[in-house]
């Protein structure tokens, strides 16, 4: 109980501190205000700073390949007179204190590469799907005569019993390297609609400019709206 009470009075002690501002500054762009009671506290809190800059540079460079940016090198750490204090400080453990936070912050997860796979697979998030009124029976691309360019075909058929009047389409492409094929706007993924009717068995097909220079493979396609001609309507998910 005494040794609770210590650790308490402490934290409240270091609380009431008065904090003084220092001045941070990576790579000598912006500056940030670091508020801290000590030289050594705005050190280490800086410290942390530029680690997980480069952590986030790092995090982007494996996930989005090699960046334009520069790498992160340096910081530098100003006192209230805006005096260089970045080697001045001197702390016992200093190199320890500085390795663990190196190590606490290069042990944390990818956060981009993870957003980026939550991303991806929403995409692919076809809950649902085996309901849907249309039935893709190919996709592919298609080279579009006189032209570099290639189109997306897709044929389908419909295999509920209802007669469809609209249909809205998704998919996904790659290039030959597995890579998002261009697909104009948003690299990899493209969409189509038709409003041509459709009566139950029917099969039919369409094509879509999507100006793709290196299109190779549509890995998925697939319908995620459907307006029948009695006024309801289909949504993937619903």
């Amino acid at each position: 109980m005494k040794l609770i009470s210590l650790v308490v009075l402490s934290i409240l002690l270091h609380s009431c501190k008065i904090s003084k501002k220092y001045y941070y500054t990576q790579d000598d762009k912006e500056e940030e205000i670091i508020e801290a009671a000590t030289d050594s506290a705005a050190y280490l809190e800086a410290h942390k700073k530029f680690e997980i800059a480069k952590k986030v540079y790092n995090d982007m460079n494996e996930t989005y390949g090699r960046l334009h940016s520069e790498r992160p090198i340096k910081f530098k750490l100003l006192n209230e007179k805006r005096e260089d204090i970045t080697y001045l400080i001197h702390f016992e453990k200093k190199d320890s204190l500085e390795k663990n936070t190196s190590d606490l912050v290069n042990s944390l997860s990818n956060p981009i590469e993870e957003r980026e796979n939550a991303i991806h697979k929403s995409k692919y998030d076809t809950v649902g799907l085996y309901m849907a009124p249309i039935k893709i029976l190919n996709a592919r691309f298609i080279e579009k005569e006189y032209s570099n360019y290639k189109d997306v075909e897709l044929r389908f058929k419909n295999v509920c019993k209802k007669k469809v009047a609209a249909i809205r389409f998704k998919w996904y492409g790659e290039n030959a390297f597995n890579e998002p094929a261009d697909m104009g706007v948003i690299d990899g993924w493209g969409s189509g609609f038709t409003d041509d009717a459709l009566r139950p068995g029917a099969v039919d097909y369409g094509v879509w400019n999507v100006l793709s220079k290196d299109g190779k493979k549509i890995l998925i396609a697939y319908p995620y709206e459907v307006a029948f001609e009695d006024g309801s309507k289909w949504v993937l998910g619903n």
